[in-house]
């Protein structure tokens, strides 16, 4: 009789103190973190989960919802006796940065959206989530070999070819049931642009201003009204700016971090 394997959520756990908690998007893993737990670690607790079906985590489900990886993540957070946390979503981890705000705010410090947003997908964005998955169930290497590089500012790709071929081995190591469990979620996501515009915590929106995935204009459409939004535009930066801007990213994090723990 074969024994079902039991199901992990696999996350990192550095330094001590008061607790930054790091989500990596989608086709990615904790290890996109490595160089910034490096310095953050040194004043902060940091915590960085690989979400279900990425890096070393389980494929739970046929689709991975946002609100149940963010569950998944306060789980994470129980477990460890955390109770307050400021926390950082790149992409798709923003986007379960924006359902763990919905569901726990009491946990929140502060927040940044990193190269993400509030909204949910349009028609169209549900559309190209539906060919994507055909896609992907066609010739998973296929699209990952256009698809991450298509993330970086095109000025940006020979500068940064070894972080392009390190992404793509990471999305590669991504199981397939994975990849279209987070693109089912993704496009089933609810819309939080009030419930990030309600909240009573600092918040940071960090955008390149030559993304091809989330446009500025979309950025702007959703915070641009909003005085305690803190709007930060990335010059010359694609998708990818814990890459491309990294030094930049890290400065506005540990500014955010000082701020979200300053009482």
């Amino acid at each position: 009789m074969n024994e079902k394997a039991v199901p992990v959520i696999n996350y990192s756990d550095d330094g001590t103190g008061k607790c930054i908690v790091l989500l990596h998007g989608f086709l990615e893993s904790d290890d996109i973190w490595n160089d910034y737990v490096d310095k953050l670690s040194e004043h902060y607790r940091v915590i960085c989960v690989d979400l279900p079906g990425h890096g070393l985590s389980s494929v739970l489900a046929d689709e991975h919802s946002m609100d149940m990886m963010a569950e998944e993540v306060y789980n994470i957070l129980e477990i460890l006796g955390v109770r307050k946390i400021l926390l950082v979503g790149h992409s798709m981890g923003g986007y379960v940065s924006c359902a763990f705000a919905a569901k726990y705010p009491e946990l929140l410090k502060g927040l940044v959206l990193l190269h993400s947003q509030a909204a949910d997908d349009s028609d169209e964005e549900k559309l190209n989530r539906d060919r994507t998955i055909e896609i992907v169930e066609k010739d998973k290497a296929s699209f990952i070999a256009q698809f991450t590089p298509s993330l970086f500012a095109p000025a940006n790709l020979e500068k940064f070819q070894k972080e392009v071929d390190a992404l793509k081995a990471i999305a590669l190591d991504t199981p397939k049931e994975g990849i279209l469990a987070a693109l089912r979620g993704m496009k089933s996501r609810r819309n939080h642009v009030e419930t990030i515009k309600e909240l009573k915590i600092p918040v940071m929106v960090i955008a390149g201003d030559q993304d091809s995935r989330i446009p500025l204009e979309k950025i702007k459409g959703q915070f641009g009204s909003s005085p305690h939004i803190r709007l930060e535009v990335i010059k010359g930066c694609g998708h990818m700016g814990f890459v491309e801007a990294s030094a930049q990213v890290l400065q506005l994090i540990q500014e955010m971090a000082q701020k979200a723990f300053k009482k």
